[in-house]
This record gives structure tokens, sequence and C-alpha cells, in this order.
């Protein structure tokens, strides 16, 4: 399993950009930053995973510094953007226009580089090295830890549970009158499909953020809390790596299930994203346009004649249609 952690964050990156490109036109803030940030989140686990399987050699110091901070923004960015997207699906339902796209890149960036910054209060050394994981972000276990770094992705995870179901409720009462409010959202490319798509994404990550940042944060705190009495005191040893290193065989048990679960956690919310928003008609139509470009640009094929992934069911009705009988 270890040797196939690169191969599954690499994939994941790979499946987490298909929906990039049909979706970017809609300029939805809130579900392109899901994707952004599960993209950053699957390159940095690929690349941590790759360089250090197998070993906690102490290296690439200032990849491991970026990559631990975009990994403390990941983890409050993803409930932060379903929040935005929750309230976004809960509005159209009121028949309310969008948030302002700056409220939304403040929520879906400005909170994450906030709590990037915060983190440095509890960070007591720089990183922790974990064997086939890679580095890892240091946090000195405290009350100030659970504040800056705990309470708001649950916070924003439930907040998003909360509206997503006001807005499955009022969907349900409104059902007749939803093509009227899906025209007056001002929505680009909204329809009724895309909307229950968006309202099944809030509503997965916010029950699965709260799930998994509940049981992978606990077990940081089986050993209880620890006083933070200054600042000096907490970053004292800042530079030090002793007792940094952690190999697979030395981790508990219990407690490596729940190191797989918050790694594993990024593809599979990958995996979700890719499912509900790689299909549908919208997608299917943009995949014709790219065929069409591809075959146009790349193979050279002059406009009007039969598309060569056509087949031969499709292929038989054109010539009909021109007045060829199909052979």
């Amino acid at each position: 399993m270890p040797g196939a952690l690169p191969i599954i964050a690499f994939i994941s990156f790979a499946l987490v950009l298909i929906p990039l490109p049909i979706h970017q036109k809609s300029r939805n803030v809130p579900l392109l930053s899901i994707i952004a940030w599960l993209a950053i989140s699957n390159v940095t686990y690929g690349i941590n995973s790759a360089i250090w399987n197998g070993n906690v050699r102490i290296e690439d110091l200032v990849w491991c510094d970026i990559s631990t901070k975009l990994k403390i923004g990941s983890e409050i960015a993803l409930p932060a953007s379903a929040f935005a997207l929750a309230l976004q699906v809960y509005r159209i339902t009121l028949q309310k226009n969008r948030l302002p796209f700056g409220h939304e890149l403040l929520i879906c960036f400005g909170v994450p580089i906030l709590i990037m910054s915060l983190h440095t209060i509890v960070q007591g050394h720089r990183f922790d090295i974990y064997e086939d994981f890679g580095c890892t972000p240091a946090v000195y276990v405290s009350i100030p830890s659970i504040f800056i770094l705990d309470i708001p992705p649950l916070v924003f995870s439930t907040l998003a549970f909360i509206f997503c179901s006001l807005a499955i409720m009022n969907f349900a009462r409104q059902r007749m009158a939803f093509s009227r409010m899906v025209k007056d959202s001002r929505n680009p490319g909204l329809s009724k499909a895309r909307y229950v798509r968006l309202m099944l994404i809030t509503l997965i990550l916010g029950v699965w953020n709260a799930l998994v940042i509940s049981l992978t944060r606990s077990s940081a705190y089986r050993n209880g809390l620890l006083p933070w009495v200054s600042w000096d005191d907490v970053h004292a040893d800042f530079w030090s790596f002793e007792g940094s290193q952690y190999r697979l065989d030395d981790i508990p048990g219990d407690v490596l299930v729940w190191v797989y679960l918050g790694w594993f956690s990024v593809p599979v919310t990958s995996l979700f994203v890719f499912l509900l928003f790689s299909f549908g008609e919208e997608a299917a139509k943009d995949y014709r346009t790219w065929v069409s470009w591809v075959e146009t640009t790349v193979f050279r094929r002059k406009s009007g004649s039969p598309s060569m992934f056509a087949t031969k069911s499709s292929v038989g009705s054109i010539d009909k249609s021109d007045g060829v009988t199909e052979v």
C-alpha cells in the first residue's frame, strides 16, 4: 500500500481537474476553489509520499515548510468552500443573488490564508516527517490549537450541513417553481440537474469533513493538552528535528488508522467531485466540443465529415440524412 500512495494521489489530481474546464465558465467560486484546493492537496500528497517512501530523512526543508502550510490551509479551505457553496444553493431557493465575488473569495481563500498564518502560534517546530507520508504540520497540542485549527473547520462543516439541509427543504417545497427560481438566480449555466449536484456535493462535504476532522483531530489529543505558557516556551525547539521523525512501525495501530484516514480523505473527496461534476449533459456537450477540436485541429478532419470517434449507428444516421445509403 505505501508504494501506491503517490500513484493514488496523482490519479486523484488528474481526476479532480477534469471538471475544471467544464465549470470554470460558470465562475462558481466555491466549486472552483474546492477543485483547486483538492488539486493542490493531491499534488503535495503525491510529492511527499514519493520523496519519503520508506524513509524519514530530513531533507527538502523549504518544500516541507510550503507543503505543510498548504495542508493547514486545505484543511480549513474545503469546509469553508463547502459553506460558501451551501450558502449559494440556499440563497437560490430564496431567489436571492449569490454573494458578491469578493466575499466568496474571502471565505474560500482569505480564511485559509489567515489560518495558515495563525498556525505559527501553535507550531512548536518546523514540521514532522512520517514514513511514506512525508512532511506534516507540527502542532503544539494545546487550547490555542483547538481554537485555531480544530474549531473553525468544524464550524464551517456544520454550517455547510445546516444551509444545505435548509436548501433541500426549500427545494422540496418549491419544486414546481424551481425553473423560475433558476432563471431568476442569475447563475450562468444553472439547471435543475446541476443544482442537485451542487446540493449533493455540499451535503457530502459537510458530513464527510466533519467526520474526518473529528476522528483525526481527536486522536491528537489522546495524551492530553500541553500548557501554552508563552511564545518563547512553545517555540524553544523550533529549529530542532529531535523527535519529529516517525516510522510506521513505531506508530501505535490505533493512531495509524487515523493517519491513513486523514490522508485518504483527500483522494476520496476528489473522487466525489469527479463523479458528481464530470458527467451530465453539460459535461457531454463540452467533451464533444473538445473531440471536435482535436479532430479538426490535430487530425485535420474536414468540417461536416463524420467524426472518427462516432459509432457505426451514428455514422449511418448521418449518411442517411445526406441521402447516402448505409452499407
